[in-house]
């Protein structure tokens, strides 16, 4: 088996080289012989020749680059002609030796040249051992028979989609297969981050690997990170990429091997991949469970972090009681194994007991909105208390599950705020999405599928601008609110009453908690409904099918100031990373604040790590039950 291939147009230069070759194996011939090399075993090194006006020695490289993925290639060319050999041969990972007119000098640039091998730098060392530990950790209990296919390195062009929900190491998956099946560890791998407004062609013309710039147009992996958020148009484009080639000067590597993560094709949302692009990243389709189908796996994952966390800072490992590690299986995880983590490193770091109980877990507890904003003095419970308020069942008292806020005046510039912030939001969305599909109206309007799509998307825009229109519309109308006592527990009945199809429809779980003895709050009616009305239907609109929802109402005596107060509650679970009273809901939410304001009432929203959401709500109320008449 030749260890080195030489080739060259000109019979002089071939016996030079094969001369300075010495004692090593060779195989020496004409580009343009190409079939002399077709049956020779893959060599250690090409020494390529070019010169005159490059055809043979372009055709050459072409042919025999994807064959020679492990093959050192060194480029010999005249000095003069080295800017034009490094455009043409861009996508060839090759050493350029300008021909130097001391032998001795070309001699060593060759032999240095073939020698020269990769290395991974201490920081890519690291990455990767760090890589491989956290892919230990969240993967040990996994047997998936595609994914040990996946680790071969002999399939390491082929390409792979991962699939499933936020937080289950999707990426972690794309970027361990990448580390044990790449030809060697200084192979780039770069992550592109794809949005719903993205160019394709524009990202992959940015590509930054995690290792730092592009050494050379060698071997690149690259993953596309939600690939499934992209316009349909645009996962068209980059089919068609993937398929034939980027277009010329988008993506400068001689192989790429194309990695994609997507949503679970069984989720709540359906699947958003594009048929044919899946079929293009078909290689190796692997789908991750989320955690909550992997119990087993929970103890194991939170002891591996308390065991990294301990060994990072040379502390002994710490352990969870019984009722902690039962505490942590019972927990529902939306935000999978990411969300284990967080509440591990929090808790690891808040605490320096051992063993750790319940009262010492940290789950996150988010007020998503400023409760300093809100005019609220915010008081973070004990340790006991949190405890006790994680593990409370729903149907416990209101009085008992949430804090008592204390409101005060706050001035209509920063009601104003938050609705512009919110109409922004929920108006300038809809319209990036016009604007992109109107941008590539020109190019594709012959495509009658592109056509529909732009229909369908104006379409679907436009009435989102639309239902903003005519919130803000209900809300300008409103006057002044008057200040009679408001029957609220039976107008919350009648509301969920109105919403009951809806209920069944969606198989959710209603649970109501009215106080009946006392049941008013000063305000207006119209407006309170309104507010209301509003609130609940983004409330059963948040939640996933067949969650419960828990509402209720309940009077609180007079304060030290003397006023008493009507609470009302709404408890619900909704989707990971759904932030309450932001994205799509935002109007939603500023709405009823401003309405409950403008009665001189508060209104604290709150998420936990787990899904978890609590509206409450408090209005003033009448100074004796029965003193006036209730309007209902």
């Amino acid at each position: 088996m030749a260890r080195l291939w030489i080739v060259h147009r000109e019979p002089r230069w071939r016996d030079a080289l094969v001369t300075m070759a010495g004692s090593l194996d060779v195989l020496a011939g004409d580009p343009t012989d190409a079939a002399r090399f077709d049956a020779a075993a893959p060599p250690r090194a090409v020494i390529l020749g070019v010169a005159g006006d490059f055809e043979a020695e372009l055709e050459f490289a072409y042919r025999f680059a994807p064959r020679l993925a492990r093959t050192a290639w060194v480029l010999l060319a005249h000095p003069l002609d080295a800017p034009e050999v490094a455009r043409l041969f861009d996508a060839l990972p090759a050493t350029l030796v300008p021909i130097a007119s001391d032998a001795a000098v070309l001699q060593r640039r060759v032999r240095d040249a073939i020698a020269r091998k990769p290395a991974a730098a201490l920081t890519t060392r690291h990455r990767r051992d760090a890589i491989a530990e956290r892919f230990a950790r969240w993967f040990g209990d996994l047997e998936l028979p595609e994914l040990l296919a996946a680790t071969d390195p002999t399939r390491a062009a082929a390409p792979l989609v991962v699939r499933g929900e936020p937080g289950t190491g999707r990426g972690l998956l794309a970027r361990y297969l990448h580390g044990v099946t790449a030809a060697d560890a200084a192979v780039p791998f770069a992550a592109v981050a794809c949005t719903s407004g993205a160019d394709p062609l524009a990202l992959l013309a940015n590509l930054v690997p995690e290792t730092g710039e592009l050494p050379s147009a060698g071997p690149l992996t690259v993953c596309l990170e939600e690939v499934d958020q992209l316009a349909p148009a645009a996962q068209r484009v980059l089919r068609a990429v993937i398929e034939t080639g980027a277009p010329t000067g988008r993506l400068r590597a001689a192989r790429v091997r194309w990695i994609a993560t997507a949503g679970d094709p069984h989720g709540d949302a359906g699947d958003c991949l594009d048929p044919d692009l899946a079929r293009a990243l078909a290689g190796f389709a692997l789908r991750i469970p989320p955690l909550r189908e992997r119990p087993a796996a929970i103890e194991a994952i939170a002891s591996g972090m308390t065991r990294a966390f301990a060994a990072s800072r040379g502390e002994p490992e710490r352990h969870f009681d019984p009722a902690a590690v039962e505490r942590l299986r019972t927990h529902p995880w939306p935000g999978n194994q990411r969300e284990l983590e967080a509440v591990i490193l929090r808790t690891l770091t808040a605490t320096h007991v051992d063993p750790i109980a319940v009262g010492d877990l940290r789950f996150e507890r988010l007020d998503l909105y400023s409760l300093e904003a809100n005019g609220l003095d915010h008081q973070e419970g004990t340790e006991s208390e949190t405890a006790e308020r994680d593990t409370m069942p729903i149907g416990m008292s209101v009085a008992a599950r949430s804090r008592t806020p204390e409101p005060r005046e706050v001035a209509s510039d920063d009601v104003i705020r938050r609705l512009s912030a919110a109409v922004a939001h929920e108006v300038g969305n809809p319209l990036v999405g016009i604007r992109t599909y109107a941008a590539m109206l020109p190019s594709r309007f012959d495509d009658p599928e592109f056509r529909r799509q732009f229909a369908e998307r104006v379409e679907t825009d436009t009435r989102r601008i639309e239902a903003v229109i005519e919130t803000l519309a209900q809300l300008g109308s409103l006057p002044a609110p008057e200040r009679v006592p408001v029957d609220v527990s039976s107008m919350l009945a009648r509301l969920l009453e109105r919403e009951r199809p809806r209920i069944r429809e969606r198989r959710l779980v209603v649970l109501e908690e009215f106080d009946r003895t006392e049941p008013c709050a000063l305000g207006d009616a119209e407006q309170l409904r309104f507010a209301f009305g509003l609130l609940l239907e983004q409330a059963l609109g948040w939640m996933p099918e067949r969650g419960d929802l828990y509402v209720a109402t309940r009077h609180q005596g007079a304060r030290d100031d003397g006023a008493p107060r009507m609470r009302i509650l709404l408890r619900f679970h909704a989707p990971a990373g759904d932030g309450l009273g932001f994205g799509d809901n935002a109007l939603a939410v500023a709405a009823v604040d401003a309405v409950v304001r403008a009665h001189r009432g508060s209104l604290v929203l709150e998420s936990t790590a787990g899904g978890e959401a609590t509206v409450l709500i408090e209005l003033p109320a009448p100074q004796q039950a029965g003193e006036y008449a209730a309007t209902r």
